[in-house]
């Protein structure tokens, strides 16, 4: 199932018995506070902030949208029921021959153009933008939102997950890690002595949401893939100041341009960022000057904050990234067996790779081609590459760790790569390093496997075989509940 807003994923995830609403939480700290605990909980519903402490009934909030696994595959037009391996073989069975771009096509009806305020009429502070946690240096209307720019030279429109912080009525900042495609582009405006145009959805269905997540080659416009991923064009209107095509059916959007830092700046930050810490302190920041807002009637702000519980802010980014990487392996290596971005790590990011020995060397060469893919290597903040054998389950930890303990030998399994570039938001940067501006990291690859060159002497573990615990399962499933 595949949906053409957030509203009808909300509606869905109601009629699931997965939704709670929430009445009279103020924007400071409480719906931050709120969503964190919740995400604790077993069954960690959906949460829908609506009749905010100063705000009107209808201007809502809505969080922790993908803290299941079943949401997360929901949300990806996955089978809800499937875990695990299973979820990343259906995702990447959609790519493994590639994706044709499909161009989004301009809509007939735009619900987002219900309500259009532009110059004087324009106001940031009538959203309940959540001040999300403790320590942040205001409020974020940006964290599940997507910044949409157009490279001024080459015409093609990136989509970017960046966190967006409200300063007054007609300013906000957008932080773009340098290196990033947004970051790229804005500069060759600035180059031109010009501001970006910019446009900020800050609410919009799913699988489209989640490719402002992705990192897709340079020049792959973001819409045109995700066409191609759903098997029909992403409807758009052009912004009313920028041109820019911005999703018909989202909730709310911003409009205006990103001026050079030498025009104005604003203080952006400390924020609770992605990996669990508030590490990139407060910075001057380019102004994002709002000259225009759209959004839909009783607009959602879709809230995905970063924490130390990673699913409150992704969207199945560890089955798409596990995904990504697996198909990349299989272009360049044979024999591997899964691939899983361990979900319960900061950002999802320590791969598991489960490989068939077939030569001295394999289990290194998967976990280079991990190190360099742009999904899942250091730039993702990957520090741990974890290479194990066959008869390991990587979506099991348990095994994962079985297999550290009894495998890995410190002195010859352990390899460590260094000057891999990191970013401000990295909290093990030492002061030393930030002070002369060196943001690099190295990265460790752990393989958790049986020698290879005396393999077939390795003492056998005591697990069943495949055959015999099939066997078992067969007969015993209904009695023992195994299914």
């Amino acid at each position: 199932m595949l949906f053409n807003d957030l509203r009808e994923f909300i509606a869905e995830v109601e009629r699931q018995g997965e939704y709670q609403l929430v009445k009279g939480a103020d924007w400071d700290l409480e719906i931050g506070a709120i969503s964190e605990l919740v995400s604790g909980t077993a069954k960690s519903p959906l949460l829908m902030f609506d009749e905010i402490k100063g705000y009107p009934a209808g201007y809502r909030v809505a969080a922790n949208l993908f803290t299941t696994p079943r949401r997360q595959a929901l949300a990806l037009g996955l089978p809800p029921e499937a875990r695990g391996l299973e979820l990343v073989k259906a995702f990447r069975e959609r790519e493994k021959d590639g994706v044709k771009l499909v161009p989004p096509s301009v809509a007939k009806k735009a619900p987002v153009k219900e309500n259009i305020q532009m110059g004087d009429q324009v106001d940031l502070l009538k959203f309940p933008t959540p001040k999300w946690h403790e320590l942040d240096g205001g409020r974020y209307i940006g964290t599940g939102a997507m910044t949409i720019l157009r490279d001024p030279d080459e015409g093609w429109v990136n989509l970017a997950a960046q966190r967006v912080q409200v300063h007054d009525k007609t300013t906000a900042t957008i932080y773009m890690a340098p290196g990033r495609h947004n970051a790229i582009i804005r500069q060759k405006y600035w180059d031109k002595g010009q501001s970006c145009p910019a446009a900020v959805a800050c609410g919009q269905e799913p699988l489209l949401w989640s490719m402002a997540t992705r990192r897709l080659p340079w020049g792959v416009p973001d819409y045109d893939f995700y066409g191609g991923l759903r098997g029909k064009p992403v409807e758009v209107i052009p912004g009313p100041t920028t041109g820019l095509p911005i999703p018909a059916t989202a909730e709310l959007v911003l409009e205006g341009e990103v001026v050079p830092p030498e025009v104005e700046t604003r203080k952006e930050g400390p924020f609770g960022e992605w990996l669990g810490y508030y590490a990139g302190g407060e910075k001057p920041e380019a102004a994002f000057r709002v000259k225009c807002v759209l959004h839909r009637n009783n607009p959602i702000i879709q809230g995905n904050p970063p924490s130390v519980l990673p699913p409150i802010w992704t969207v199945g980014w560890h089955i798409q990234k596990s995904a990504v990487l697996w198909n990349e392996l299989d272009r360049q290596i044979p024999g591997v067996k899964g691939v899983w971005m361990m979900d319960d790590a900061a950002c999802q990011s320590i791969p598991v790779i489960a490989i068939k020995q077939e030569y001295e060397g394999h289990a290194s060469q998967a976990a280079m081609v991990a190190l360099g893919c742009a999904e899942t290597g250091p730039w993702a903040a990957c520090r741990y590459v974890i290479i194990v054998d066959d008869d390991i389950d990587p979506t099991n930890v348990s095994e994962v760790l079985w297999a550290l303990a009894s495998r890995a030998d410190p002195e010859t399994s352990l390899d460590i790569i260094r000057s891999f570039r990191s970013t401000k938001t990295d909290p093990a940067l030492s002061p030393d390093k930030r002070r002369r501006g060196d943001l690099s990291h190295s990265s460790a690859v752990i393989r958790a496997i049986k020698p290879y060159h005396w393999i077939k002497e390795y003492p056998p573990s005591v697990k069943g075989s495949p055959g015999l615990m099939k066997k078992t399962r067969d007969k015993w499933s209904k009695i023992l509940n195994l299914d």
